[in-house]
């Protein structure tokens, strides 16, 4: 695999906001996608700060307001053109900056699903660990993806970490207190070391990743009982959504706290200089990025983290095997990972099923982890070339477009570092 990072073409403003790429609900197969665009005349501003931002409500009639984080918010006008917000807008002595943000989008929920009411497949074991935790049998992702199988292969006590960089992580959580790094975490959204999350989105994939298992309530992660523990990152505020180079801050950041795998779960559609370069300088701090694809059932190759140089994109199939209905697809995509009906930790030590590539990636983070307990010094580009050959076709030979290389699967991705390394 060539291990050079390409340079990308058409940098767009710092001002293009992320959304999450997982529901915080559950569709079936032929229901609508769960992303809508916000309509209207958008700005986002910086103000300063002693700014009251209540005074533009009560100066523009028929705003909204959407705080991004300190100092910084997305205005919306439905009766107000682009210009003519912005003229309004330039009047305020506190507004330091007025930029043009890119494909807002706030996520929808459609439906949440208890996971009493989840139908786990028939083929749902591997033949591997079989585990007490009282939801175990509806974790079809574990069994289709063999980890169950791989966990007795690798060093139980060698910790890794893995990076959620996203709305937080409820680290109060049963399954999640005992893994989640607390002290490492940062709250980028309110510039604090408080990373807990006012969203779901984060508890939800990091309960993927390293769920404590084994402990006779709610689920495993897909890392079993390996020392897998999670570094919280918020960078997404309580609406799921975040600037580019507020991200960008908060992936260097769990780069520099030594992150080994970082999941980055969220998307715009449209690529970002902020986020390339900083998926570069972690790349070459040693981390291995984890992109989701993105849920618009669209090409995700000019998206961003998705379509950036050194991600490693995933798209998400279903439990036949097939692409998830709303799953991205293009040459981005690495591997496919299970995305349907995921069930995870979600806050007030709760669980649901989600959909969505945002639980395809955590899939792929934790069974990276696990080729990294097996060996320490793998570097990203290395780690690329075995998720690559380990993965199983599930469409067509070879690498496509929908699936990228196959499922991946993590007994071989083990047993090929094993390999390897002799």
């Amino acid at each position: 695999m060539n291990t050079l990072l390409r340079k990308k073409l058409g940098a767009v403003l710092l001002s293009c906001v992320f959304v999450l790429e997982g529901s915080s609900a559950y569709a079936s197969e032929n229901k609508t996608l769960s992303t809508t665009k916000v309509k209207g005349a958008k700005k986002i501003v910086q103000v300063s700060n002693k700014f009251d931002i209540n005074s533009i409500k009560s100066s523009i009639s028929g705003v909204q307001v959407i705080r991004l984080q300190d100092g910084t918010y997305i205005i919306i006008s439905s009766n107000l053109s682009d210009s003519q917000l912005q003229k309004q807008l330039s009047k305020f002595k506190g507004i330091k900056k007025i930029q043009n943000p890119k494909n807002i989008g706030i996520v929808k929920p459609i439906q949440r699903t208890p996971v009493q009411n989840v139908s786990p497949p028939s083929t749902n074991t591997s033949g591997g660990a079989i585990l007490n935790d009282s939801f175990y049998k509806y974790e079809w992702d574990i069994g289709y993806t063999e980890s169950n199988k791989a966990w007795p292969l690798v060093n139980q006590k060698r910790e890794v970490k893995v990076a959620v960089v996203d709305t937080g992580v409820d680290y109060n959580h049963v399954d999640l207190k005992n893994r989640v790094l607390k002290d490492l975490g940062y709250n980028f959204v309110n510039n604090t070391s408080d990373a807990m999350d006012d969203n779901a989105h984060g508890t939800h994939v990091a309960g993927i990743i390293a769920a404590e298992a084994n402990n006779k309530q709610g689920i495993s992660g897909i890392t079993g009982n390996l020392d897998v523990k999670i570094i919280p990152v918020k960078v997404l505020n309580s609406k799921g959504e975040g600037q580019s180079d507020i991200i960008a801050k908060g992936i260097e950041y769990a780069a520099d706290k030594g992150a080994d795998i970082i999941n980055l779960s969220f998307g715009c559609d449209e690529e970002s200089t902020d986020i390339e370069n900083a998926i570069q300088y972690a790349r070459n701090k040693g981390s291995f990025i984890v992109a989701a694809a993105g849920n618009d059932n669209i090409n995700c190759d000019n998206s961003s983290p998705a379509g950036e140089a050194g991600a490693y994109t995933v798209s998400a199939i279903n439990s036949s095997y097939t692409k998830a209905y709303f799953s991205d697809y293009g040459n981005s995509v690495k591997v496919a990972a299970p995305g349907v009906q995921i069930v995870s930790t979600v806050p007030g030590d709760k669980y649901e099923a989600w959909d969505g590539t945002s639980m395809a990636a955590p899939v792929v983070s934790g069974i990276a982890a696990m080729v990294k307990a097996e060996n320490p010094s793998v570097t990203p580009s290395e780690m690329e070339d075995v998720l690559d050959k380990s993965a199983v076709d599930v469409m067509q030979k070879g690498k496509d477009k929908y699936t990228g290389y196959g499922l991946v699967d993590a007994y071989k991705a083990v047993q090929l570092e094993k390999t390897m390394e002799k």
